[in-house]
């Protein structure tokens, strides 16, 4: 399974015993230490992570509460946004951060989750856009490009495995980095906007469909096959296809609807992905123009090694407004005259246009390649078909996996509530899966939950992971996926059925 992972060890019952004996005579002894009084434990707090080394000189020459008291007073006034106001909104900020990394971090062998590595990374830079695990087990933080400031590259620090509360390898990094940003440390600090750091993508606006007038012959030959098969409303099957649809919100408050085909290789009579051409027509239910996706070759094929396997994979997609459309697609056989699969549908393009909490379409997918996020203005990986933000990405229209595949799903999220503290949305992912069980459903496997701070998921889970070991096959299984909004305390659900061979 790729994504977050846990890290425990094993202790014996002895020796934990003996550790909770001695922590209770030490805790009644001397009590909890108080780090935001400035009394002589101050320094020892996890302020003594946003010192700088100067701070901590001077800090360490002092003898007296009264001392202790003035230097603190100034420490603070370093780092207030807004001198002169009642609120220092630094200091508000760093005592809420310092509460959750107690909670997030603590262990059986700390109460001050604050105080450990894990603890020191959080106050200074945040929470990571997703944790992963390396094959010796060492725990890694991921910052994306633009997430924390100066970065233009993937940040990664890594944390030592089989420890409970793992020491940061990358210390130096963290240091020369700390070093560069000032800010970090609360000094020259600025109050974060109600912006969210990971943004979604900026979908583009797809390029405008040529009026009838001025089409190209293969166009001209297409769109009568089509207007016949919508008044009709069924036509052959020869070629077997599926046809998957993924609605995403764009910047010109339209929706960028993706229509993605598929089709078993074994039904070309030619080879190679061009043996077989897929085009398509949709028309509004009330007002508007028609929308041709037609000729020469207006469905990209996707790469072989991306597509699922024994399939070719081809897709089009159009800018469209919200609302009711007919659609009618053909698959023709380009090696035998007449030998073509069709098929009719009504479809609901969905409005994204509202401020409330929203999620696009939940897309299964068969392969995903990650883009240069910077990339150059003849860079042609970054326009078109399967390209979105920095990935491209191939969706599945058969929902049928193979048992040595991954379940890949990729979604965005439209306006999330931002942490006034960090500017990004504090987002919880729940994805539970259900087996199909005669005419119901039954849940299978605890519920995966995860931790977001960004408006894009892009995840992984392994099905030799997620089957049982004696799982009978083929089976049905549905994916639930609840994101729940922490800060405006909504709620999204979506749902995927797919079968597994």
């Amino acid at each position: 399974m790729h994504g977050i992972h846990e890290v425990t060890m094993t202790i014996s019952p002895r020796f934990r015993l003996a550790s909770l004996v001695l922590a209770g005579i030490l805790s009644l002894a001397a009590g909890p230490p108080d780090y935001k009084t400035p009394g002589k434990d101050w320094g020892k707090g996890p302020v003594k992570w946003i010192m700088t080394d100067e701070e901590e000189k001077e800090w360490k020459k002092l003898r007296t509460d009264e001392e202790r008291a003035a230097f603190v007073k100034s420490f603070w006034e370093k780092r207030d946004p807004t001198p002169g106001t009642p609120e220092n909104e630094y200091q508000v900020i760093f005592w809420k951060k310092v509460e959750e990394a107690e909670k997030a971090f603590k262990t059986q062998t700390t109460d001050y989750g604050s105080l450990t590595d894990r603890g020191r990374v959080y106050l200074l830079i945040g929470p990571p856009a997703k944790m992963d695990k390396d094959t010796r087990g060492h725990i890694i933080w991921i910052y994306e490009p633009n997430e924390i400031l100066g970065i233009t590259t993937r940040f990664e620090l890594m944390f030592a495995a089989g420890q409970q509360n793992p020491l940061l390898l990358d210390r130096k990094r963290l240091e020369e980095y700390v070093a560069a940003h000032p800010e970090t440390r609360g000094i020259g600090w600025k109050i974060p906007g109600a912006q969210v750091a990971e943004a979604t993508p900026d979908v583009p606006t797809a390029p405008t469909r040529k009026s009838e007038e001025d089409l190209s012959p293969e166009s001209k030959r297409q769109i009568p096959i089509l207007e016949s098969l919508l008044a009709k409303g069924s036509g052959p099957t020869a070629v077997p296809f599926e046809v998957a649809f993924d609605y995403y919100a764009a910047a010109d408050g339209t929706t960028l609807t993706v229509v993605t085909v598929e089709a078993p290789r074994e039904a070309a009579h030619g080879s190679g992905d061009a043996a077989l051409q897929p085009f398509a027509r949709l028309e509004p239910a009330t007002e508007g123009k028609p929308v041709n996706l037609t000729g020469d070759r207006p469905f990209l094929p996707a790469p072989l090694n991306e597509a699922p396997p024994a399939s070719y994979t081809y897709q089009s997609r159009h800018n469209l407004p919200p609302g009711s459309y007919r659609l009618a697609v053909v698959v023709e056989d380009k090696v035998v005259p007449g030998q073509v699969g069709t098929l009719v549908r009504t479809i609901d393009v969905p409005d994204f246009r509202s401020k409330e909490l929203n999620l696009s379409s939940v897309s299964l997918l068969s392969g995903f390649t990650r883009l240069d996020p910077n990339p150059g203005p003849d860079d042609k990986a970054h326009a078109g078909p399967y390209v979105l933000g920095s990935f491209r990405l191939v969706p599945r229209a058969t929902l049928v996996l193979q048992k040595g595949e991954a379940v890949t799903f990729y979604y965005q999220v439209y306006n999330p509530a931002p942490n006034p503290a960090s500017g990004r949305p504090s987002l919880e992912s729940t994805v539970t899966f259900f087996l199909k069980d005669g005419a119901g459903w039954k849940r299978y496997r605890p519920p995966l939950v995860r931790q977001l701070t960004g408006q894009v998921d892009l995840y992984a889970i392994d099905l030799k992971d997620l089957l049982a070991p004696n799982q009978p096959l083929p089976a049905d299984f549905k994916m639930e996926m609840k994101l729940a909004d922490k800060i405006a305390g909504k709620e999204q659900n979506r749902e995927v059925v797919f079968t597994v061979r």
